[in-house]
């Protein structure tokens, strides 16, 4: 009986590093920077609450969850168009703490609670209630990188050899932030006894916010920088490797160029990384109920 009891325990006890293990991997394939994400922000139940009653104190207190995979930082809240003759609201701006971005080491990423002090004045004489619509603005700074692997081929009429296939347009799903590389499209130039070529990246936004600006700040073909890149249309740049966005305008065309000299097509990587400005608003509201009104 002891015997069997002895190789219970250890069966179980390779099960569960079996099944732990499986985990583990699980884990550590998982790929953050793809897709889009970003930073979730909502308030708790209840702060604000539902019906502000005159004369008393109130919390509003806001969850910021970055969902995104790079850090945030420079982070400033602010709340907007709020009537201080019915709520006084303190304070109006505050900053938050740089938040981590998800990533194998910290899955959860980083989140903070903002608090919000506020009090609320008096109703007009007879007035069963009045509604303070305002808006929440968030704003910070962040960072996306983009890497791929492609074919390229100097050979302006001859799309393959014994290499690879090039493509010439290439599609993606985002790489883990609100601001995404969208596509590619590779053009090829003959120079010489070699080719020049000509990649054309649409970065855009695809959160829920606006992007205000976006900077390169590294453009690599393998391990080599390209030899020239810069922002073309779009609402303009401020730099050639500073795009400025606008409401209507939440994307740009960045435009690099390399000179090939080998004759035989091979993969290689590129390899993108932007600094962006960003800020999400939305409308919300505070109302104010008269706790004699049948209405509430």
């Amino acid at each position: 009986m002891k015997i069997v009891k002895i190789m219970l325990i250890v069966f179980l006890s390779i099960f569960l590093v079996a099944c732990g293990s499986g985990g583990g991997e699980g884990v550590s394939k998982k790929n953050f920077k793809q897709g889009v994400s970003e930073l979730n922000i909502e308030f708790l139940n209840n702060a604000p609450p539902a019906k502000i009653y005159p004369d008393s104190n109130f919390k509003m207190i806001l969850k910021i969850d970055n969902q995104a995979a790079y850090k945030l930082l420079n982070g400033k809240i602010s709340l907007i168009g709020i009537n201080k003759k019915y709520f006084d609201v303190r304070p109006e701006t505050q900053s938050f703490d740089d938040l981590e971005g998800k990533s194998l080491l910290a899955p959860v990423g980083g989140k903070q609670f903002i608090e919000f002090e506020g009090t609320a004045g008096k109703l007009f004489q007879n007035a069963n209630s009045y509604r303070a619509n305002y808006f929440l603005k968030v704003s910070y700074d962040s960072n996306v990188e983009f890497s791929d692997t492609i074919c390229i081929n100097p050979r302006l009429y001859e799309m393959y050899d014994s290499g690879c296939q090039m493509q010439s347009q290439k599609s993606y799903s985002g790489q883990g932030a609100p601001l995404a590389v969208t596509n590619v499209e590779i053009i090829t130039y003959p120079v010489g006894s070699g080719a020049k070529l000509e990649f054309r990246f649409n970065v855009a936004k695809r959160g829920s916010g606006e992007v205000d600006n976006a900077e390169l700040k590294k453009a690599l073909i393998g391990n080599k920088e390209f030899q020239k890149c810069e922002f073309i249309g779009g609402v303009g740049a401020i730099s050639p490797k500073k795009a400025l966005f606008s409401k209507d305008k939440q994307e740009a065309t960045l435009v690099c160029e390399t000179i090939l000299s080998d004759q035989n097509s091979y993969e290689t990587t590129v390899t993108l990384d932007f600094d962006y400005k960003y800020d999400w608003l939305k409308q919300y509201s505070l109302v104010l109920v008269n706790p004699n009104s049948k209405y509430y």
